[in-house]
């Protein structure tokens, strides 16, 4: 009886960590006995972790350079991203600032306008005879001239006039909408039936 495997069995036996047996071995010759055979525990072999190990340090010594340029590359180009948003933002920051300086400056010019001799006219006179020379006037003049009244003067120049003309002056008043080059109140839309 031949007990030597195929060095491709063996092979094959080795990779997967079972052990080959060992030959078999049989007792003496004894009369009146049978022969069994005994085999021998062949201990598997060691497993290449020591090896294995050396390996995958071998590997990631030699990526360690490749990961790390491709980590900066990967930084530099979220840096680059961060720095475009930063500009765009300061742009944005800059837009907004040189808007508010022209309100300003436009706030300004509407004081400017309405001199204190104006003003103390405008205070003497009745609402509603105030209000309808108001109503003549251009925006920013009419914006400048209720600025510098009293509040409790201005406010009843302004109930006296057009609903529509009294909110234009006023979102002109609080910045709210830029002045409007017609001063002339929007026309009604016409209802259709009604059914």
């Amino acid at each position: 009886m031949n007990s030597r495997l195929p060095p491709i069995l063996l092979f094959l036996l080795c990779a997967s960590g079972a052990a080959p047996a060992a030959p078999a071995q049989t007792a003496p010759d004894a009369p009146g006995l049978t022969k069994t055979p005994v085999r021998k525990i062949v201990a598997a072999p060691k497993p290449l972790a020591v090896e294995g190990a050396k390996g995958a340090e071998n590997f990631c010594a030699a990526v360690a350079a490749s990961a790390a340029s491709t980590r900066l590359a990967w930084q530099e180009t979220r840096v680059r991203a961060l720095q475009a948003e930063m500009i765009a933002k300061i742009a944005e920051l800059d837009a907004k600032q040189a808007e508010v300086r022209d309100w300003v400056v436009r706030r300004e010019q509407l004081l400017e306008k309405a001199s204190e001799s104006l003003i103390a006219i405008y205070a003497k006179m009745k609402p509603e005879a105030a209000s309808a020379q108001v109503q003549a006037m251009d925006d920013d003049t009419a914006a400048a001239l209720l600025l510098k009244l009293k509040p409790a003067i201005a406010s009843a120049v302004m109930s006296e006039m057009d609903f529509s003309r009294a909110a234009r002056l006023s979102d002109l008043l609080t910045g709210a909408a830029p002045k409007s080059p017609d001063p002339k109140p929007p026309v009604a839309k016409p209802e259709g039936p009604k059914t």
